[in-house]
């Protein structure tokens, strides 16, 4: 089952948190993202095999959820929410896109650790270094204890780049500052 929500994120931190609200009705293993919609904000998708308690969607946001043999979503909601939520639970279907937020071998991302065993323990499909610099399988990259993916072509892709002593490390930071932030 895929369950997607657009509440009118308006950035990443909004949107998480939308997500760990929404992870607390589920149960059993869980591949969550994060999604950029029509109109430059962010929905929320969560995708799994387990029983998900529905009362956990209110009213006030729009929502998609896309059961097993079905032929078409159940949507709910304001209509300008329902498209980005839509979207979203499309794009997860699909694979095509998506900031993961918790998937399976999460837990594995410790410490650093080469391409190989990224891939291995981790599922992630390929690791893809920023400035089109080669990442070998023995490449290695310190996680810094977090990996936040990308959904891109039926494919979960780590984004890393150059760090001091030789290493990758992932793109983007465990705790982010916003864009002009200091001024």
């Amino acid at each position: 089952m895929i369950i997607a929500v657009d509440a009118d994120s308006a950035d990443a931190v909004e949107a998480e948190h939308v997500l760990h609200g929404l992870l607390e009705s589920a149960t059993g293993p869980v591949v969550a993202c994060t999604h950029v919609v029509p109109g430059g904000h962010l929905a929320v998708s969560i995708s799994t095999s387990a029983a998900f308690d529905q009362t956990a969607l209110t009213q006030e946001v729009g929502s998609a959820i896309i059961r097993a043999g079905a032929a078409e979503p159940e949507v709910a909601g304001p209509s300008q929410l329902v498209r980005g939520a839509y979207v979203a639970a499309v794009e997860t279907a699909l694979g095509t896109a998506g900031r993961l937020v918790a998937f399976p071998g999460q837990e594995n991302a410790h410490g650093t650790l080469t391409a190989a065993d990224l891939r291995d323990r981790c599922g992630i499909d390929q690791v893809e270094a920023l400035g089109g610099l080669t990442v070998e399988d023995s490449t290695l990259i310190d996680t810094r204890g977090f990996i936040r993916p990308i959904r891109r072509n039926g494919q979960v892709v780590l984004l890393v780049q150059p760090a001091a002593g030789g290493v990758l490390i992932p793109f983007e930071v465990e705790h982010q500052i916003k864009c002009c932030a200091n001024h």
